[in-house]
Order: structure tokens, then sequence, then C-alpha cells
């Protein structure tokens, strides 16, 4: 009876785990029996067929997989969202990633992110040209204004290496000869000795973008979607050095005239600086990250309480980075305390309700 009672126990395990999508060879091991055994008792118990019970198994297998998507992305889905808000490819991040966390499967991560609803850059063209690379062109396209004649000495002499090795291969496309090859390495000699000696010298980008269009045309090259002739574009350039100022400056050229600068339309640059700064002290307070995901929340909230804050585009916009706006917002701001009076508004929309309190 005891047996009979065994058996039976027995056998309902092996019915529910092979209902469940357990293998014959597993539920044999778990039982102490042959696979063969295992399907025998299960046909004569009425068991799922073979076919049923391997439709369960795959049902068990993406339930597994779905809830490690699920676990990865609570763990890094914010942090990959941010990576990807800054320009990241997928392939960038998950490396990027990999190299803080390297415990995290690599895999896992590809499918996750892939399943994910984070839309990334399906190319950082910036990667494409090194930063010698991308400031020639700049050099190139202002000696091309200012219509200098090659100075091929002074290339032989002052250009760096690197340079003569990497142009000559970004412009395979467009068939230059090595002949036209000296030309543009003569003429971004010329323009960085000139630069030399006019400290006052300098070029917009929307001139650059002029030439660069003109010179691609006469070059039989187009810049398009997956398309990256050299010179780089004024985007390139501006996404690598967080703007077009910030590249002039780091080649030693005089700044480009301002019109308005990035974002300040309605918020003024103290305005940027210190909503940054108001919302780290938020998260802290709240014990959350300050994720650019998270800053968005926070916007939400402060105009719940009828408070205006530069929305998250736009502060990626302003500062060219969520990481860079989280370095650099919290060095102006003592700055803009010291150089400006206490009650100078932080925006124009500060100032038209000022202005519409005072006239009632």
């Amino acid at each position: 009876m005891n047996e009979t009672k065994h058996m039976s126990e027995r056998d309902q395990r092996i019915l529910e785990r092979y209902a469940e999508g357990a293998t014959l060879d597993a539920i044999g091991r778990e039982e102490g029996i042959t696979r063969e055994r295992v399907r025998q008792i299960a046909q004569q118990l009425g068991g799922p067929g073979a076919q049923t019970a391997r439709a369960a198994r795959q049902a068990v297998k993406e339930a597994s997989a779905t809830q490690a998507r699920e676990s990865f992305l609570e763990a890094f889905g914010p942090l990959a969202s941010d990576l990807a808000h800054q320009g990241f490819t997928r392939p960038a991040t998950i490396a990027r990633i990999k190299n803080l966390f390297p415990a995290i499967n690599t895999d896992l991560a590809e499918d996750a992110l892939k399943m994910s609803s984070i839309v990334f850059d399906q190319d950082n063209s910036a990667d494409t040209f090194s930063n010698i690379a991308l400031e020639a062109g700049v050099w190139y396209l202002l000696g091309a204004e200012l219509r200098l004649k090659p100075d091929h000495a002074w290339a032989a002499a002052n250009l760096p290496q690197e340079l003569l090795d990497e142009l000559g291969s970004h412009l395979v496309e467009a068939s230059v000869t090595a002949d036209e090859l000296a030309t543009i390495l003569g003429i971004i000699g010329a323009a960085q000795r000139t630069a030399l000696e006019d400290p006052t010298l300098t070029i917009t980008g929307s001139r650059y973008n002029e030439l660069r269009a003109e010179l691609l045309e006469a070059m039989g090259l187009k810049s398009a979607k997956g398309a990256k002739p050299w010179p780089p574009t004024r985007q390139t350039i501006m996404k690598r050095y967080e703007g077009w100022n910030d590249a002039l400056e780091s080649m030693g050229l005089a700044l480009a005239t301002k019109g308005r600068q990035k974002g300040l339309l309605i918020f003024s640059e103290e305005g940027y600086a210190q909503a940054i700064v108001d919302f780290i002290s938020a998260a802290s307070v709240s014990s959350i990250e300050p994720t650019f995901a998270s800053y968005g929340q926070w916007v939400k909230s402060e105009s719940v309480l009828g408070i205006r804050r530069p929305s998250p585009a736009a502060i990626r916009n302003y500062y060219g980075g969520w990481l860079t706006a989280l370095r650099k917002a919290p060095r102006l701001v003592p700055t803009f305390a010291l150089e400006s009076p206490a009650d100078t508004p932080n925006t124009l929309a500060e100032n038209e309700t000022r202005t519409t309190c005072q006239t009632a």
C-alpha cells in the first residue's frame, strides 16, 4: 500500500513536471529513473504529448528570458537611456556598461536593449574621424575661404603625422590624386600659419557648412544618411566638442560672432544652470539618481507647482549632453551669484510674471 502510494505520488510529480515543460532527462535525474521510463509513465497516465510538452518548455524558456531582460533593464535601463541621449550607439552603450560592470552578460544586454523602447544612434559618425581630422576640415575650409596658397613647407614641418596617414583614407571615395592631397594638406598648413599671425581669424558654423557643401559637390560627393565624407559636418564637430565655439577655442581660433546662445530663447544662462543645481539637490533629498530620465519627471513635478524649468531636450541642446550639464552647471551658479544682483530674474518667463504683478 505504501509502495502504491509512493508510486502514485511520484507519478503525479512526473506528470506535473512534464506538463510544466521539464525534459524527460531532467525528470529522470530528479526521480532516479531512465528518460524512457518517464516517457512510459507519462503516456500510460494520459500526460501531455511530446508537442504539448515542447510548447510548455518553450513557454518556460521565453518567460525566463523575459524576466532576465526585465531585471537587466530595471538595473541598467536608466543608465542606458542616459547614454543613448548622449549619442551612444547600442554596442557602444553595452561596451561602456560592461567596462564598469564586468559581470553583466553581453548577450542578455544586447537582447534586453534591443527589445526596449530606448532609441540609440544607429551610427556614431563622430567616431569616424579623429579629432585631428575633424579640425583639419575646419582648417582646410578656412584656408579656402581666405583663398590661401598651399604652404607645403610649413605643412611638412608642422602637421602631425597622424593627419597625413588618416586624411588620404577619408578621401578615397573622391578619387583624390596625390597632388590634390598635397594641395589640401598645404592649404591646411597655410591656414594654421595664418592663424598664428592673426589672432582674430575665425569662421562661423554656417559659413563652414556652405563651403563644405560647395566642396562636396565639386568632388562629386554628397552628405546623406549613412555617408560620412570629409570634411565632416558642422553637427559632427559640435557633437565632439559640445559646440562650434568650443571647437574653435580648442583649435586656437577666435570665437565666431554669436547670435543668441544655445537655448537662450526663454531661459537665461543662469536659468539653465540653476535648474540643474536645484534638480541635483532635489534628487539628493529624494535619494534618487540624477539621471536624464529623472530630470524629466522633476520638470513635470515643478510644472505642477507653477515653476517653469527648461525641458530635458533644451538642457541637452544647451549643454551638448546630460553629463556635461551635471559637470558644468554646479560650477556656474556661484559665479552668477557673485556677478549678478540678488533680484536678477533667471528667465524671461520670470520677467513677464514680475511685470504682470507690478502692473496689477
